[in-house]
């Protein structure tokens, strides 16, 4: 999974600016990346899910149905929720 990071030059560490002599003074970039992170490494909450589930919908929807596991995973949560709204 590749993140874009950006960080405002403010929030540096000081190793990543330099002391310019003509400005005299310590000047800092702004940090722009993209980074590569296994799945485990990232924590999304829940406004992240919902964010990722409204962009990619179907392929997510096709991923569970064609998944036994799965699918009965998403069969049994919807029994659940049939029963608790008709009960």
């Amino acid at each position: 999974m590749r993140v874009p990071v950006q960080i405002h030059h403010r929030e540096l560490e000081e190793d990543l600016c330099y002391y310019d002599k003509l400005e005299k003074a310590v000047l800092c970039a702004d940090y722009e990346a993209e980074l590569d992170y296994n799945i485990d490494e990232v924590e999304l909450d829940y406004s992240d899910l919902k964010e990722v589930v409204e962009a990619y919908t179907d392929d997510i929807i096709d991923i569970l149905l064609s998944d036994r596991t799965l699918r009965n995973i998403l069969l049994k949560k919807l029994k659940k929720l049939e029963e608790k709204n008709s009960g």
